[in-house]
């Protein structure tokens, strides 16, 4: 790899600053570790569907992942054994001892940060690195030309970098030259595997409603139930044989939900209580978050429920997409901003901003036509986002398999 004075200068800088408290870190795991680092433009949560991956493909390996200025603070979606650390400053004598506990045997930086001393020790220490769902912009390409060749010469350290675009790979080249090993990967999206569903049920409950309409509430907490008995009211009026699918997000109440809404005249049924969608039955309460596969399946149109009020919705929206149901969600996405957002962009959802709009968006979507559209985008980009996670993970397990294990000191 070339040499670089303005690397030189940086790395010279680096190894004279003070090292620093060292903080506690959890004991390292026996085992080969994958070390992955969310940096500038990427999401916790798109590389927790990674990590799952990995963990799949290879149930020994040990995990661990860094942030941006802080240790990340929520590892939901990651697997149980993930560890999760701060990374230190980029200085030598801070990274050194954060190298030295960790000893990682791949290293996978997703985004758009180079930061030149972790990237250069790590390389020293024969660490394969992968840089992972970068894009860089003309804005971010233009700031890395004023250092000549600290670009090109930690961009060669890296055993393979993966591109979100056809633009980012060109500014890459440019950067640190034709050479480089580079492919067009796609953006690493956040996005789930299909929740899982018992075939032989859904195949039952398929041949009793029939040619019924059928709509998901799911998630819904007490505080919009008014709204989404009054939607199903407003979509009976143009479909008297809709079905609506009820999922509280409290589990527990739906026998006195059941009782409330049984008391303004409507035919319910319990699924705790083996009750079952007969053609009578308006609201079919499924009182188990168990099953939310088997309802995202035979659900050809779904409402996010939590998404109407401040609280924030409690459901990855993707779970209906991997499954072909249309989304319907109100303005407060809560946890799942980035997974609305891409799927708003995709044209795989149907956002309304009121409670009182509900009904007039359910009734819509009773058309297949109109509620196929929606379903196919949202597939689409779930199904476009999990092979781009893929690619990644089957190049993390080549690239571990081309290096032998690391001894422990």
């Amino acid at each position: 790899m070339g040499r670089s004075l303005a690397l030189a200068l940086y790395l010279l800088a680096a190894s004279r600053a003070a090292p620093g408290e060292v903080p506690p870190r959890a004991p390292r795991p026996d085992g080969r570790l994958v070390w992955l680092h969310v940096g500038r433009g990427a999401t916790l949560r798109s590389l927790a569907q990674l990590t799952q991956r990995l963990q799949r493909a290879r149930p020994k390996l040990r995990l661990l992942v860094t942030g941006e200025g802080q240790t990340p603070p929520d590892l939901a979606g990651f697997p149980a054994n993930t560890r999760s650390d701060l990374l230190p400053p980029d200085r030598l004598p801070a990274l050194r001892p954060f190298l030295d506990h960790w000893r990682p045997d791949l290293a996978i930086l997703a985004g758009a940060s180079l930061p030149p001393a972790l990237v250069t020790e790590t390389a020293a220490r024969a660490v394969p690195l992968i840089l992972a769902d970068i894009r860089l912009t003309p804005q971010s390409a233009a700031a890395w030309r004023w250092r000549p060749g600290m670009a090109a010469s930690l961009l060669a350290r890296f055993t393979r970098i993966l591109a979100q675009d056809a633009e980012t790979a060109a500014r890459l080249r440019a950067l640190g030259g034709r050479n480089l090993s580079i492919d067009i990967a796609g953006r690493i999206e956040e996005t789930t595997d299909p929740l899982p569903g018992n075939e032989a049920e859904r195949a039952a409950l398929a041949d009793l409603l029939q040619t019924r309409p059928v709509w998901l509430a799911v998630a819904c907490p007490q505080t919009e139930e008014e709204a989404v008995i009054a939607a199903q009211a407003h979509a009976m009026r143009l479909a008297h044989r809709m079905l609506l699918i009820l999922v509280p997000s409290e589990p527990d109440r739906a026998p006195a939900l059941a009782d409330r809404i049984a008391r303004e005249g409507w035919i319910t049924a319990i699924r705790s209580r083996d009750e079952e969608p007969e053609p009578e039955v308006q609201v079919f309460i499924a009182d188990s978050e168990e099953e939310l596969g088997l309802w995202y399946r035979l659900a050809p149109v779904t409402f996010m429920g939590g998404t109407l009020s401040e609280g924030g919705a409690s459901r990855n929206p993707f779970e209906p997409a991997a499954l072909g149901s249309a989304i319907l969600h109100g303005p407060y996405p809560g946890p799942y901003p980035h997974a609305y957002a891409r799927l708003a962009e995709a044209r795989a959802v149907r956002r309304i901003a009121t409670p009182e709009a509900l009904g007039a968006a359910v009734s819509d979507l009773i058309a297949p036509d109109r509620a196929a559209v929606l379903a196919h985008n949202a597939w689409a980009a779930s199904s476009g986002g999990a092979e781009v996670a893929e690619r990644v993970v089957d190049l993390a397990l080549a690239t571990l398999d081309a290096h032998p294990a690391r001894e422990a000191p």
